[in-house]
């Protein structure tokens, strides 16, 4: 046997084992009537009805059994989501996630402050006073925080699909900030507060849906109230914004996250 054949034998082999990786065929969502998701959704009050209307629509539309978990805290914070996620590494959020199909995620900035740089935005959340600037800058912690919440989703899966879908905070005081002569100001906060969820889940190439354009309008000038979309109290979503949501989150499709 000549050097050259082995040589020519070694390099079909190299050739056919990259043919043969190449066309494996990549892991798929499980599907069928008897496949299973876990779909977690996490978020503060402003994520009430979410669940029950995703789970009902992904059954619908996908033909599987949905198994729910809400991880809905009051005023659920971007920092207190990586402070479940560091205290309990092995229970708790980190169990649902490590076990989740589906991820739907919204936590406020509150706990991701840059002390030297205020966000100042709390005159838009009806605790009065002058409408300070909201820099993009100030919530550089905030998208960073999302960021780390979002790698730490796609170490629990370790590899296996996964449908993540990130969304920002609807409007729910556009008549009451025109009323105050403060609308353009708020406005912009809002946005600042928008894009920078955005940016977090663009970074691992998540899809994302702003509650804050399909509640609001394009100008961000229409009220959700007037649309039927909020409860009498004036700023938590009611069913048909839970329904409204799950549809929206539906037409974006249930294709898994390639992160970066």
């Amino acid at each position: 046997m000549t050097e050259k054949y082995v040589k020519n034998k070694l390099l079909i082999l190299a050739i056919t084992l990259v043919l043969v990786s190449c066309s494996s065929p990549a892991a798929s969502m499980p599907k069928g009537p008897d496949a299973e998701w876990d779909v977690v959704v996490i978020g503060d009050s402003t994520m009430w009805y979410l669940g029950e209307a995703l789970a009902s629509r992904i059954e619908e539309d996908v033909g599987v059994k949905v198994k729910l978990h809400l991880w809905i805290v009051g005023g659920l914070s971007a920092g207190e989501v990586l402070l479940a996620l560091e205290i309990y590494e092995e229970g708790g959020l980190s169990k649902l996630l490590k076990d989740a199909e589906f991820v739907v995620i919204w936590a406020n900035p509150q706990d991701s402050v840059i002390p030297e740089i205020p966000m100042g935005g709390d005159a838009c959340f009806g605790y009065g006073g002058t409408v300070e600037s909201c820099p993009p800058e100030a919530y550089e912690k905030f998208t960073a925080d999302l960021k780390v919440i979002y790698a730490r989703i796609f170490d629990l899966r370790d590899g296996q699909p996964t449908i993540v879908r990130g969304v920002d905070f609807y409007n729910p005081v556009v008549s009451q900030w025109i009323k105050q002569d403060k609308f353009e100001a708020c406005t912009e906060c809002w946005e600042t507060l928008s894009n920078a969820t955005r940016l977090a889940a663009e970074a691992y190439n998540i899809p994302f849906l702003s509650r804050y354009d399909a509640f609001n309008g394009p100008n961000h000038d229409e009220d959700p109230r007037e649309k039927g979309l909020i409860m009498s109290d004036g700023k938590h979503p009611n069913e048909l914004a839970g329904e409204f949501t799950a549809e929206l989150l539906s037409k974006m499709g249930y294709e898994p996250v390639t992160p970066p």
